[in-house]
């Protein structure tokens, strides 16, 4: 897929030394024009499923808030119930980066220092208007974000666990670092934390907030 207009797509072929093009309907299942095929170019119809699929999957990752592996299920799933494409589908491995990438294209670029970073109201409350951001520190090198009712149940709890995690965090951070308590026998994150640095200090204040 070369690019989406307001009444068409448009198509290249994958071959880069060969200038072809074919434009679809929005929905991609009816041609509306194309333009001459080199001889000796053979069309695949296999490889024009599979980038439609994978030019959808970007589509829904980039407008639909939802976590990107339950948009990848269903949209697998509602195209193999149609066996004549169900085996051109992107396999997760396949859509996964994609996706992502698609995704982050939503959000703005983060500052170049963390003392110039600012938050939204989307990003410091809930979906249901609840306050979500705890903690920002004077220094900005603490943020601690959790809920009412996700303290309380830390609170309410005989036993507390820690994660933390160095691979998915802002530039600006060292570690992400998480509380979690038992629920009906089951282990949730309550409490999140991005910090500068992982010392007893650091924790130190974590907790006393």
């Amino acid at each position: 897929l070369k690019h989406r207009n307001l009444n068409d797509k448009c198509w290249i072929c994958a071959s880069l030394a060969i200038s072809y093009s074919l434009y679809t309907n929005l929905g991609a299942i009816e041609v509306i024009r194309i333009s001459k095929h080199a001889d000796g170019c053979r069309v695949d119809v296999h490889a024009f499923h599979h980038d439609q699929q994978l030019s959808e999957l970007k589509r829904l990752a980039a407008e639909d808030p939802r976590p990107v592996s339950e948009i990848y299920d269903e949209l697998a799933s509602n195209i193999t119930t149609n066996l004549d494409t169900a085996a051109y589908f992107p396999s997760c491995d396949q859509a996964r980066n994609t996706m992502y990438y698609s995704r982050t294209k939503r959000y703005p670029r983060l500052p170049a220092r963390r003392q110039d970073r600012w938050l939204t109201a989307e990003q410091t409350t809930t979906k249901s208007g609840a306050q979500f951001l705890m903690y920002d520190s004077p220094t900005n090198d603490i943020l601690i974000f959790a809920t009412k009712a996700g303290v309380r149940l830390l609170a309410q709890s005989n036993c507390w666990c820690g994660d933390e995690t160095i691979m998915i965090v802002p530039s600006w951070y060292q570690q992400f670092f998480t509380l979690h308590a038992f629920m009906r026998g089951k282990l949730l994150p309550v409490v999140y934390c991005l910090t500068v640095r992982k010392d007893l200090s650091t924790y130190s204040r974590i907790f006393e907030v």
